[in-house]
């Protein structure tokens, strides 16, 4: 079963991300020959890797490829509407890849009890948790703490300066680090963490000299670490004393 998926995923990131140069990547975005060619280089690597058992894995194999074309069309189509989430279309189109290979794996050898068994897990729902918590809660929580400084407006100004949503993705970043630190016991990983930060951020400030602005940044800073903190702390506690 693992030997199935690991050919079937070196296939695919060959294809994807080996064989695939950025010219290619955007002409199949225009042109469904390039698309057709894209699709090509995965039959290649596909037949390649199971030459010697294709008379059993044709059928498989063509699922696969179709999969990957009516997939990569919708990203096509997606990347020409929505040209400012390239990043998001990206992941979702990984991960459909992905998925159609784990069903090809499920049909030919069944879905695994331990996986069932590990899905309903404590420790993996906790995981699932803490990620929802870092990924969801604390940007929602965030926003409603600031909601009485955004509507100034020098703070709104100072806002629109930085990248769309960059705040919010380093936010996610930082938080999953610290959370990570905490479960390996890597805790002075914290303050390095911090400490880049203060050189590549309150360096900026400083030379700004606004007041508020550094204390806007400064309260975000030290809430996004604090709830990250707690996350992994409670997690911690939670994997020891609930499983």
């Amino acid at each position: 079963m693992i030997l199935l998926f690991l050919k079937l995923f070196l296939a695919h990131i060959l294809g994807d991300f080996v064989f695939q140069n950025e010219k290619l990547n955007k002409k199949k975005n225009i042109n469904a020959l390039y698309l057709l060619l894209h699709i090509t280089i995965h039959g290649v690597l596909l037949f390649l890797f199971f030459a010697s058992e294709w008379r059993e894995m044709w059928q498989t194999i063509l699922f696969i490829l179709s999969v990957h074309l009516l997939v990569d069309s919708l990203k096509s189509l997606a990347n020409n509407n929505w040209p400012n989430h390239s990043f998001l279309i990206f992941c979702v189109d990984q991960a459909f890849h992905c998925l159609a290979l784990l069903l090809v794996v499920i049909y030919w050898h069944g879905f695994p009890e331990q996986w069932f068994n590990f899905l309903l897990s404590v420790d993996f729902l906790l995981y699932v948790i803490s990620l929802v918590l870092i990924v969801f809660v604390c940007p929602v929580t965030l926003k409603i703490l600031f909601g009485r400084w955004n509507k100034e407006l020098e703070m709104k100004a100072k806002l629109n300066e930085s990248l769309f949503d960059a705040g919010w993705v380093i936010g996610i970043i930082e938080r999953i680090l610290i959370v990570l630190f905490i479960q390996v016991g890597f805790l002075s990983g914290i303050g390095f963490l911090l400490a880049a930060k203060s050189i590549f951020r309150f360096g900026d400030l400083n030379n700004t000299k606004d007041t508020k602005f550094t204390e806007y940044v400064l309260i975000g800073t030290f809430s996004s670490f604090l709830f990250a903190i707690i996350i992994g702390y409670l997690l911690k506690v939670s994997l020891l004393y609930l499983i």
